[in-house]
C-alpha cells in the first residue's frame, strides 16, 4: 500500500514521487471505472423499468358498453410519416402495464439485429376508472363462472369493440399493413386470443398466446374450439403458443388447493388444434424451463416475435 503525506512541507519528503504515483494510480482508476460498467452490462435487463420514448395514449371509448379505453402506441424507430412503407402490428392485451416492456424489448431485438423489422405496437388499455382485476376478467374472459355472473364472461363484447372500433381507429391514423396484424396476450390476455381465434380468426393474421388460461371455468375455451371445428373445414392462422415449465399443477400455499397445470393445457390445446388437419393452420410452441408465469413472458416473447419477424418468417 501507497501512503501519502500531502501536506508535506520543507522538512517532510513525500513517500513517492508525483510522476510515479500518477503511473500507479490512473490505471487503477481506470480500472474502478471499468469494472462497474462490465458489470452493468452483463446484468440481466429489467424489461419493467425500460422507457422506449414516443409513447402516444390516445382515447377510444367504447361507443356499445359507453366505457372509456385508451390505446397506447409505440411506433417504430424507422417510422416516417412522409413515406409510404407500411408495418405489421401487435395488438397487445393488457397493454396498461405491458406497452413500455414490450416495446423496448422488441426494440432491442431490432437493434441486435434478430427482426429484420419493427412493428407497431398497440397497448389495449384496461377500462378508466375500473381496477385493472375487474376490468380484465370482465373483458379478456368467453364465459361467466355461473349462471348471472357479470364480473366475468364479457369477451364477446370486448372483441367486438376491438373488431368495430379500436381497429379501424388505429389503423386510419397510421401505416399498418392489415395483412401482419398480431395479437398478443399473456395469462387471461392468452385465453382472450384463444376466444378471437375461435370465433373470428381472420381478425388477426398471428396469434402469439402465452401461458394462456385454457383451464377457466372448467376448461370452457375447448367448448369453442369443439364448436369451430364442427362448423368449419380451415383456420387460418399462425398460432404460436409458449408456456413456462414450472407452470405444472403443485401445491402452492399462497393459493386454496394447487395451481393449475398450464403445461398440460398448452400441450392439449396445440394438440387438438393440429388432430383437426386445417389445412392453413400452423402451430408452434414451446416450454421454457425453469420459468414460472411471469417469467416465462420476456424470453417467450424473444422467442414468438423473432419467428414471426426475423430474418426467416413463419408464412
Amino acid at each position: 500500500m501507497f501512503k501519502v503525506d500531502i501536506f508535506s512541507g520543507n522538512n517532510v519528503r513525500p513517500f513517492i514521487r508525483l510522476s510515479t504515483l500518477r503511473q500507479v494510480l490512473v490505471p487503477f482508476i481506470l480500472l474502478c471505472l471499468w469494472v462497474p460498467a462490465q458489470a452493468t452490462e452483463n446484468k440481466p435487463v429489467k424489461w419493467s423499468d425500460c422507457d422506449p420514448g414516443g409513447i402516444q395514449t390516445l382515447p377510444v371509448p367504447d361507443p356499445v358498453s359507453k366505457r372509456n379505453y385508451n390505446v397506447t402506441i409505440s411506433l417504430p424507430s424507422s417510422y416516417d410519416p412522409d413515406t409510404s412503407t407500411r408495418y405489421p402490428i401487435v395488438y397487445l392485451a393488457d397493454g396498461d402495464r405491458g406497452i413500455r416492456p414490450v416495446a423496448c424489448q422488441i426494440k432491442a431485438l431490432r437493434e441486435k439485429g434478430a427482426l429484420s423489422e419493427e412493428p407497431i405496437i398497440v397497448g389495449l388499455s384496461y377500462a378508466m376508472g375500473e381496477n385493472m382485476n375487474v376490468s380484465r376478467k370482465r373483458d379478456y374472459t368467453p364465459v361467466p363462472r355461473k349462471h348471472g355472473d357479470t364480473a366475468y364472461g364479457g369477451a364477446m363484447a370486448y372483441q367486438r369493440y376491438l373488431h368495430r372500433t379500436v381497429i379501424p381507429f388505429v389503423e386510419g391514423r397510421y401505416r399498418v399493413n392489415p395483412d401482419r396484424r398480431i395479437f398478443l396476450g399473456h395469462s387471461y390476455g392468452g385465453l382472450l386470443g384463444a376466444r378471437i381465434l375461435l370465433t373470428k380468426p381472420e381478425l388477426f393474421h398471428t396469434y402469439i398466446l402465452g401461458s394462456p388460461s385454457i383451464w377457466f371455468a372448467n376448461h370452457a375455451i375447448l367448448a369453442f374450439e369443439s364448436d369451430y371445428a364442427k362448423a368449419h373445414k380451415d383456420l387460418k392462422a399462425n398460432v404460436l403458443l409458449f408456456v413456462g415449465g414450472d407452470e405444472v399443477s403443485r401445491f402452492d400455499p399462497d393459493r386454496p388447493g394447487n395451481t393449475q397445470d398450464m403445461v398440460g393445457d398448452m400441450k392439449s390445446f396445440q394438440s387438438r388444434l393440429e388432430q383437426r388437419g386445417f389445412p392453413s393452420l400452423t402451430v408452434y410452441s414451446r416450454i421454457l424451463p425453469g420459468k414460472n408465469h411471469r417469467q416465462a413472458f420476456p424470453p417467450g416473447l424473444a422467442w414468438a416475435i423473432t419467428a414471426v419477424l426475423g430474418r426467416t418468417t413463419l408464412r
